[in-house]
Formats: structure tokens, sequence, C-alpha cells
């Protein structure tokens, strides 16, 4: 691997771990927030979904790759699975 190849794979970790915490705080606020105020965490899930969704394709970015690709739609799976787990 070459050096620029390496600081991609780093950025992109980076770009990884930097996102997980607002969306695990999210889920965790979609969580509590269900019972009281349902429009409030959809609103939340809706943010969650949208962070997903720009931290997946800044990746592809880093990678000089097309932002428009299916595996964008992977950041949206945190907000899925936040849903099935309030709503069930």
């Amino acid at each position: 691997m070459t050096i620029e190849q390496v600081q991609r794979w780093v950025i992109s970790a980076l770009i990884c771990a930097v996102s997980a915490f607002p969306l695990g705080a999210l889920a965790a606020a979609v969580h509590y927030r269900a019972d009281d105020d349902p429009a409030g965490a959809v609103l939340l899930t809706v943010m969650m979904g949208s962070l997903g969704v720009a931290a997946a394709t800044v990746a592809r970015l880093v990678h000089g790759r097309s932002p428009w690709s299916p595996y964008a739609a992977l950041g949206i799976v945190p907000a899925i699975v936040s849903t099935a787990w309030t709503w069930a």
C-alpha cells in the first residue's frame, strides 16, 4: 500500500468513528423520547438517517469514488435498527 492509500483508510476510519458517537446518542434519545414525544422521536430518526448517509457518502468521496452508490444507503441502517428497537 502506498502512503496515500493508508491515509485514505485512516480518514475513512475516523469518519466512521466520529459519526458513530452521534448516531449512538441519537439512537438512545429516540428510544427514551418515543413515549413522551413521538414526533420528536421521528425527527431524531430522520436526523440519524441523514447523518449516516452523509458519513457513508463522505467515506466514498475520500476514496475517490462516486457518491451516488447503493453503498451510501447503508448509512441509514442505524436509523432502521433504532426504529425497530424503539417501536417493536
